[in-house]
């Protein structure tokens, strides 16, 4: 029943445009996210030799609904201890940047090596995590983070790319570290895509969308982003780009969609989001490079 409301709610979305482009890029419940910022909640709290620390919160409250599993499953979700892991990979650099025939935009020499590297990275994590489980269910709390890991399952249940060369390619060399089964589970979609989810906050000068883009990136999180609908946890591995991982993040976060740009990702970087069986949504990282040599976390693509 969840996944065919999925399915209808993708339907729906579109032909929605205009609403999506409304109701997702001014995010505010009450008013547009300018407004929002006019009139924030001042706390001051009076601290001794007469100091006062302000303190601002937006007001905005947090709905426990966003993905309708709560309307349809009632409370069976909430009693779950089991996640859902999304993450989030930006494709390595690439060459040519610019280029309207996407078959020319391959990765650089850097790019093909970020991705090897990823792929290694994140198969020790998948490693790492298989071995805890190997301790069992009664390992003391202490013992087990001294293990490490930050990965909910063992394994990826899914491995989704974008159709785009440059993410098809860093997927193929981050699946040559798996062995074949989990190699088999790779899923080629054409909604991850890099798009120009909407115009962001401050705008940017000779920018902008007629809100197509915003239809298909918001589809795309209808599809995937939802709170675990079964008691197992498990980690679905998303090859893209950085303009749709960055809304993704913050709509899954509950933030503005429109700040998507404020931030920044590394190429081959690694984003994890965390959904909980009773909606709550943990962001463990965002955008990082650790696992890669200080001079190959690069930003830039390289131009025609």
């Amino acid at each position: 029943m969840v996944l065919w409301s999925r399915v209808f709610i993708g339907a729906v979305v579109g032909s929605a445009g205009a609403a999506f482009k409304t109701v997702f890029c001014d995010s505010s419940p009450s008013g547009s996210a300018t407004e929002l910022l006019r009139r924030p909640v001042v706390n001051e709290t009076n601290f001794p030799k007469g100091r006062i620390v302000t303190g601002v919160r937006w007001g905005v409250p947090w709905k426990d609904d966003w993905d309708l599993v709560a309307v349809e499953e009632g409370e069976k979700g909430a009693k779950s201890s089991a996640v859902r892991q999304m993450i989030l990979i930006r494709h390595g650099q690439y060459e040519r940047e610019g280029c309207n025939d996407d078959t020319l935009k391959k990765l650089s020499k850097l790019g093909e090596k970020q991705a090897e590297l990823t792929g290694k990275y994140l198969y020790q994590a998948f490693e790492q995590k298989r071995l805890i489980k190997q301790l069992g269910d009664n390992v003391p709390p202490h013992e087990e983070n001294f293990k490490g890991g930050f990965l909910c399952a063992s394994e990826p249940k899914t491995i989704y790319m974008s159709n785009l060369t440059r993410a098809k390619q860093t997927a193929e060399l981050m699946m040559n570290s798996f062995p074949s089964d989990m190699r088999g589970r790779a899923v080629v979609d054409p909604d991850l895509r890099e798009r120009y989810p909407c115009v962001p906050e401050p705008p940017v000068n000779g920018t902008s969308t007629d809100g197509s883009d915003t239809v298909r990136v918001e589809s795309v999180f209808r599809k995937y982003f939802y709170r675990p609908t079964t008691d197992e946890s498990s980690v679905e591995v998303f090859v893209g780009h950085a303009n749709v991982i960055r809304y993704l993040v913050c709509r899954a976060l509950q933030l503005p969609p429109e700040a998507w740009l404020r931030f920044s990702l590394p190429h081959c970087s690694i984003t994890s989001l965390c959904i909980w069986s009773d909606g709550r949504v943990t962001l463990r990282s965002l955008g990082s490079a650790g696992h890669l040599p200080v001079d190959m976390v690069t930003t830039r693509n390289i131009r025609c």
